[in-house]
């Protein structure tokens, strides 16, 4: 799973870039099956759920901290679309003095969630709590890109 000191120090970076050029190459051979299992394993490390704005609200309002920030798999796609990400309580801490995120009340986290409700909202486990809140961006972020290659990690809601 990912760790506070992964995102803060832009570590997060490097696994995200090899899933990446990983899901942007041909179709798969079968000596890429041990790669594919390693990174569903980093996926299912996050424990990613699709959630929606009222279960991202109840998240932001139990936090102590809330930090608004770019989205960390913007950093591989500058060209893609802005939107920011909400990290909670110790991430956001450590992403604000790293210069990545800036202190939001809830009140404003939320209207960043809801500016871009077109974006699907994953939640994600970072150091062993849910701690990072994204408008996901479909062709970049790497769980959709996970999911298009057949791999199952976005936990959503039983109808």
């Amino acid at each position: 799973m990912g760790t506070i000191e992964d995102y803060s120090s832009g570590r997060i970076l490097a696994s995200i870039t090899k899933a990446v050029r990983f899901f942007d190459a041909p179709e798969e051979s079968p000596t890429d099956k041990a790669q594919v299992i390693r990174i569903e394993e980093k996926i299912e490390a996050f424990k990613p759920k699709v959630i929606s704005i009222t279960e991202a609200s109840a998240y932001i309002r139990e936090a102590e901290t809330v930090a608004l920030g770019e989205r960390v798999c913007r950093a591989l796609h500058p060209e893609s679309e802005f939107t920011e990400s909400v990290f909670l309580d110790e991430l956001a801490e450590a992403m604000i003095r790293a210069g990545k995120a800036r202190v939001a009340t809830a009140d404003e986290a939320e209207a960043s969630l809801k500016g871009n409700s077109r974006h699907p909202i994953i939640i994600s486990m970072v150091s062993g709590k849910y701690q990072e809140l994204c408008p996901s961006n479909r062709q970049d972020c790497v769980y959709w890109r996970a999911e298009q290659r057949g791999m199952h990690c976005l936990k959503r809601k039983q109808a």
